[in-house]
């Protein structure tokens, strides 16, 4: 074996470690991210959220997170946005309890209740 196939693999090799440690985080991000989404897994316990006055998205979305409903509070803002219920989020006053295995669906519905 020449000097130059050696570079050559050991680039290669390089390359592809460098691909699959890549394709590792993707994986662990996406698998985060479901789960936080459709509540596949988490621990069961109840929060009682109050919401004094009308309260931004953002906000809001750190006060879930706070309390343990949301993991990921930006994944849970373009959620909202895409689903187009910021208004509703952002107008609600009052207190509600939410579960911390909810999806963001069920988030979404105990708003709207």
């Amino acid at each position: 074996m020449n000097r130059e196939t050696s570079k050559l693999r050991r680039l290669a090799f390089s390359k592809i470690t460098v691909l699959c440690l890549l394709a590792v985080l993707l994986v662990a991000l996406t698998v985060s991210v479901a789960n936080d989404l459709y509540g596949f897994v988490g621990a069961e316990g109840e929060v009682i959220l109050t919401v004094e006055k009308p309260t931004d998205l953002s906000e809001i979305s750190h006060l879930l997170e706070e309390s343990g409903v949301v993991e990921n509070p930006a994944i849970f803002r373009l959620y909202v946005k895409k689903k187009d219920r910021t208004e509703l989020l952002e107008s609600f006053v009052g207190t509600l309890t939410l579960d911390t295995s909810m999806s963001y669906r069920e988030i979404l519905l105990a708003f709207s209740q």
